[in-house]
């Protein structure tokens, strides 16, 4: 072996080459452990506004609210207020809407907004929460700025269930006037 090959390959050249592997290796377990936490946070935030939504369409559905007079959006704003969520407070919107539901070629429902019907509610929540510190990175990078909010969204969409069989009880017995009793008029 020559003089030069056993200078490169002593152990004293190799000094400090599992340091910087480790640095190297500990850099990359701190981005993934930091992406794993950003997407949980926005994941759970994300469950939070459906949850939300959810409930308020199901509320609004079940009291029978309409959009003529307003009840619907009454009731699923209720109903996001007792869940934490206030609309118009901190960049949170909710919005309401009246309609139907189709059956599209596949026959998956879809909802059709027609605000003179009520037979199923769509609730729309949004929130504006932070960026993922990941992307806030990614974004010192960039040369064109970036929002610092992202905006989540969720859409739920309930129906009230017709009423199988009902049920009307009126208190009179019987009711006599003088239009569909003409011989009563003669006698009184």
């Amino acid at each position: 072996m020559s003089p030069l090959n056993s200078y490169v390959s002593g152990h004293g050249r190799q000094r400090g080459a599992i340091g910087l592997l480790a640095a190297m290796t500990l850099a990359l377990a701190v981005l993934c452990m930091l992406v794993v936490i950003d997407s949980g946070r926005l994941y759970l935030e994300k469950r939070s506004l459906q949850r939300i939504a959810d409930v308020a369409a199901l509320e609004a559905a079940s009291r029978k609210g309409n959009c003529t007079a307003g009840t619907a959006t009454s009731y699923a704003n209720q109903s996001a207020t007792r869940n934490g969520f206030t609309p118009g407070n901190d960049g949170r919107t909710m919005s309401t809407y009246c309609g139907t539901l189709l059956l599209d070629l596949t026959s998956r429902r879809t909802f059709a907004a027609d605000a003179s019907k009520a037979e199923a509610i769509q609730v729309t929540v949004s929130h504006s929460v932070p960026r993922s510190i990941a992307a806030g990175i990614g974004a010192m990078f960039d040369s064109s700025p970036t929002p610092v909010d992202i905006q989540l969204s969720a859409t739920a969409v309930a129906a009230a269930e017709p009423p199988l069989a009902s049920l009307s009880i009126r208190s009179a017995a019987l009711v006599i006037t003088s239009s569909t009793a003409p011989l009563l008029n003669a006698v009184i």
